[in-house]
Formats: structure tokens, C-alpha cells, sequence
């Protein structure tokens, strides 16, 4: 009789691990299997898989492989590579999330004028630790009673009193830029105006929410910089996928950033509430009646808020510091993209910038002096400018809807569950819409061309019930600001250092806007 030698300890160990591997690959290949199979036959993935779009073959994973890379890839993929390919609506799979992207007027129109499709998407959560259920973020009955709340904030007759906060910023920049510039060899030189007008716009907004000056342009101070920071922080988050567990996440060293911004962020806040309230507490019985309570005859977001609040009955304190962060956030990043790509735009295009300034030359002349309610008519090319240059770089790239119940959008089914991406840039790149797209061409907006134009073809603003509820507010802002600019300062292009353009919540260049500035 033959005798079988006897297994080593190690050929056993070796036997062990390929019978554990053989057992871990037969689970992975039934779960594969069985994923297969379930993406073939479950009601939800059968209805969005007859949505063109990339084919998703990685359980839990989907199409991220696909969109992972820098922030100007991710802009790329969903605006321009998927639209091209699958057209102006198609789906893909983030992880196990579906999203459905869309980038036609008509089909945007069903979404965006609905008053159904109104809650926004999973994206927006990431805010919610610092903005709370603000106007942003709020969605439902509660959204549409604060909507209702603000709207008479933004009434042209209380945004009209903001011109002396427009014109002051401005000079405060324009004498900031001066200086840079007769610092230079020749008078002119490199900036990124980008931080500068960051720092303007959050002078403006702050003065405007709040009715307190922080003088961000001229001063550092520890709230300018968390508002700064938390933006980069939350994307620096995003593209950090395994930390998007919260407990995960309090425990790293970003979390624990985070948590310090946010403390000073809402420490600021607080403050500013309880200061004014305790204010207006005094005024109460001894500002006469033709004035506004406020700061400089006009009514500040936080007053309306503090009024309506009925203590604490209409709104707590923390909604309305809910708000005025909302404002803090919105107002000053979209504003800051709007002026910065705006400059970049007159830079690459000198003889639009030269017919600008001709336009501000025949309203203003030599002089100095302050832009007024009654010029902001007469800055119709000024105004053609700042259209087309949202139209190139929307300052809001995309926005997100939540699909709660089945809806039908261009022949497709979207059941609930989806998130619905409208894709701004994409929109407005459409060549069916604007004929050589890629042209910054101003006169598109004069009003003999534009007539008969989708009114969903152009939605910087976004549109329908939930459109920007401050989209006058930054066209004024922008028109004071930029004709001031313009007045003074000739911007020419830096070729060494072109922008990146990218997706970070809002559309921005991932290397600033550097240009070559010099005073005229």
C-alpha cells in the first residue's frame, strides 16, 4: 500500500487561504450575479436604463470611475462629453444614485416652472451644517412661506437704497487696484482679481444682510476667512468620498476644521442678531416715521427677519441666522464668479471692452463721481456684456431637483427617487440656441435678437417658482461695481497663467483670474 506523505503545516496553510479566497470569490461572483440580474428585472433600474446614458457595470460604484479626476474634468464629462454623446437628456450612476441630466430649454421648462418638482437635490446636504433649512436648502410648505417672507427684501424700492454701499465697495477696490497697479514697473501689472472682488462682494453683501460693516476689503478678521474657507472645505470634503460618513468625518482633521469654521461662523451670526435686535428694541419708539429701521435709511434682511420673528413665534433664532448665513453664502461667491469672469471676458475681447467703456465715457464723461439709479437705464452694451458673460460662465453651473413622485420629461419616465441634474453650462452652450456658442458675442442680448428665444434657453438665475430670489440685487451690484472698474482700469489678458475653468459649487477657476491690470 502506497502512503500519501503527511501535509505540511505550511501546505496547509496554503490549502486554507486558496479555499478562503475560492469561497470569498464564489460570494463576490453570486453577488455580481445577483446585481446582474436585479438591474435587469427591478422596476427602477428597467425604467431609467431606457434613458440613454453610459453603461454602469460596478455594483455601488456606477459611473464614478468614470467621473473621477480634477474639478475642470468633472465640468467637462457632465457638460460637454455626455451632452454630445447621449444628448440633452441622459443618466448615469453615482454610486447607486441616479441622476438624470438634462440641457434642453424645453425639457428644463418642464422641471423648472413646476410646482411640484421644487425640492432640491441630495448634493445641497452638504450645506445644511452651516446654512441650516434656509432658502437654499428649505424645501416644501416651509420653503414657500419664507419665499413669501423675503420677497419684499428685494423690492427695487428697498435695493435701490444700496447704490451708496455699491459705490462705496467700489472706490474701496478701484483705490486697492490703484495702488497694486502704481506699485508696478510701468503702471501695469499681473492681479488675480479674483480674492479682491471675493473680499468687495462680501463687504457688500454683509452691509446689505446685515446691516454690519465687517470691511473685509481693508481688514482680516477670523469671519472673513472662515467664510472663505468653508466653501473650499466642503469641496475639499466632496471629493473625499470615504468621509462622507459623519462619524467618519468628525474624527478627521478636515471635521474637526469644519466644526471650528462653523463655530465661528455662527458665534459671528449669533452676535450680529442679538446686537441688532437688542438695537431696534431701543429704536422702537424714537425713529420717525419716514425713516426705514436700519443702518443708512434702509432695511436690512435681518431687520425684516427680527421683525417678523414675533418672538420666536414666526422665527427662532437660529432661523434666522439660518437666513442671513444662506445670504452670506449666495451673495457674495455667485456675485464674486459673475464680476471676475466678467473682467476675464473684457480682457479676451479688447474691442467689446473698448465699446463698453466708449458707452460709460458717454454717461459718466471725466468725472468721478458716484453710478446712480438713474444711469443704470443708459448701461444697455454694459448690460449685454454681463448677459453674455453669464451665459459663458454661469455662476451657478448646475442645480439639482429631487424626483419625489413619477414624472414624464421628453418621452422618458423618471421615477421617484432620481435626482434631476439641469445643467446651466450646457444650456447655455446649446448651438441649436446661440450660433457659435463658444463666442462671446454681447449683442446677443440686444432686444431685436433676442425676441423669440426659448425663456428657458438662458437660466443663470435658474427660473420658474425656485429662481434666485437676489438675481436683481447682483445684476445692480454688478453693474455699479464693474462700470467703476471699467471707468478706471484697462484689463488685459494673461497669457501665462489662462483660468481653469471647473465645478466647485460655483463656477470658478481653479487657478484664480489672473489679468493684467493698468490704470487708464
Amino acid at each position: 500500500m502506497v502512503m500519501l506523505p503527511r501535509l505540511t503545516t505550511i501546505s496547509m496553510l496554503a490549502y486554507g487561504f486558496c479555499a478562503a479566497v475560492g469561497a470569498v470569490g464564489l460570494i463576490l461572483l453570486l453577488a455580481l450575479l445577483g446585481w446582474w440580474i436585479y438591474i435587469h428585472i427591478s422596476p427602477f433600474h428597467v425604467t431609467v436604463g431606457r434613458i440613454p446614458g453610459p453603461r454602469f457595470y460596478l455594483p455601488l460604484l456606477g459611473n464614478i470611475l468614470e467621473v473621477a479626476g480634477g474639478l475642470d474634468h468633472i465640468l467637462r464629462i457632465f457638460q460637454e462629453t455626455w451632452t454630445k454623446k447621449y444628448g440633452e437628456i441622459y443618466r448615469i450612476f453615482l454610486g447607486s444614485h441616479c441622476y438624470v441630466a438634462i440641457s434642453s430649454p424645453e425639457l428644463l421648462e418642464t422641471i423648472l416652472s413646476s410646482q411640484k418638482v421644487i425640492d432640491k437635490g441630495v448634493s445641497y446636504d452638504m450645506l445644511l451644517p452651516w446654512l441650516g433649512a434656509g432658502l437654499l436648502i428649505s424645501s416644501g410648505e416651509l420653503w414657500r412661506s419664507r419665499r413669501k417672507l423675503l420677497t419684499p427684501a428685494f423690492h427695487y424700492t428697498i435695493l435701490k437704497s444700496y447704490f451708496e454701499v455699491f459705490n462705496e465697495q467700489s472706490r474701496i477696490l478701484s483705490g486697492i487696484f490703484e495702488g497694486l497697479c502704481r506699485s508696478f514697473p510701468g503702471g501695469k501689472g499681473e492681479i488675480d482679481v479674483y480674492p479682491y472682488i471675493t473680499r468687495c462682494s462680501l463687504d457688500i453683501i454683509c452691509e446689505a444682510s446685515m446691516g454690519t460693516r465687517i470691511e473685509a476689503q481693508t481688514q482680516d478678521s477670523d469671519y472673513v476667512r472662515a467664510v472663505y474657507r468653508i466653501g473650499q472645505l466642503i469641496l475639499e470634503k466632496m471629493l473625499r468620498p470615504w468621509l462622507e460618513h459623519p462619524w467618519v468625518f468628525s474624527k478627521s482633521a478636515l471635521g474637526r476644521e469644519h466644526d471650528q469654521l462653523l463655530g465661528t461662523l455662527h458665534a459671528f451670526t449669533d452676535g450680529v442678531v442679538r446686537e441688532r435686535r437688542k438695537a431696534l428694541c431701543e429704536e422702537e419708539n424714537n425713529v420717525p416715521e419716514e425713516r426705514e429701521t436700519g443702518f443708512r435709511n434702509k432695511l436690512p434682511l435681518l431687520d425684516l427677519l427680527l421683525k417678523a420673528s414675533d418672538d420666536g413665534k414666526v422665527l427662532s433664532d437660529q432661523d434666522i441666522r439660518n437666513e442671513i448665513d444662506t445670504f452670506m453664502f449666495e451673495g457674495h461667491d455667485t456675485t464674486t464668479s459673475l464680476m471676475a469672469w466678467f473682467l476675464y471676458c473684457m480682457a479676451v475681447n479688447p474691442k467689446c471692452q473698448e465699446q463698453a467703456f466708449v458707452e460709460l465715457d458717454n454717461v459718466f464723461g471725466n468725472s468721478e463721481r458716484d453710478c446712480t439709479q438713474d444711469d443704470i437705464p443708459n448701461l444697455k452694451y454694459l448690460e449685454c456684456c454681463i448677459k453674455e458673460t453669464l451665459r459663458l460662465y454661469p455662476s451657478v453651473p448646475a442645480f439639482e431637483r429631487n424626483v419625489i413622485e413619477d414624472i414624464e420629461i421628453g418621452g422618458f419616465t423618471i421615477p421617484a427617487g432620481c435626482t434631476l441634474g439641469c445643467l446651466t453650462v450646457a444650456t447655455h452652450r446649446n448651438p441649436k440656441v446661440f450660433p457659435d456658442p463658444l463666442a462671446y458675442k454681447p449683442e446677443r442680448f440686444l432686444p431685436d435678437v433676442a425676441v423669440g428665444r426659448h425663456p428657458y434657453a438662458y437660466i443663470p438665475f435658474s427660473a420658474g417658482p425656485r429662481n434666485c430670489i437676489g438675481q436683481r440685487f447682483a445684476m445692480l451690484e454688478g453693474k455699479v461695481v464693474l462700470s467703476t472698474l471699467l471707468r478706471r482700469f484697462k484689463f488685459e489678458v494673461c497669457t501665462a497663467k489662462p483660468p481653469i475653468p471647473s465645478t466647485q459649487l460655483i463656477f470658478k477657476s481653479l487657478n484664480g483670474i489672473n489679468l493684467v491690470v493698468s490704470l487708464r
